[in-house]
């Protein structure tokens, strides 16, 4: 029986998504709209990463 991966950490994405929200809010005076950027981010930086390592571990 196969040991499962380790987990896949996602500071790094959430972090970066925190901060262009939290400037796009901040300098657009919308905060609302900085929410959903930071949010959209967030995910697309996430699911990237996902994908890009699990294409890494099936490759090698």
């Amino acid at each position: 029986m196969s040991t499962p991966p380790p987990p896949i950490s996602h500071t790094t994405e959430m972090v970066i998504a925190t901060v262009v929200g939290a400037a796009v809010g901040l300098t657009t005076e919308n905060y609302l709209l900085g929410i959903g950027i930071g949010v959209a981010l967030g995910i697309g930086l996430s699911v990237a990463k996902t994908l890009y390592l699990d294409h890494k571990r099936r490759k090698g």
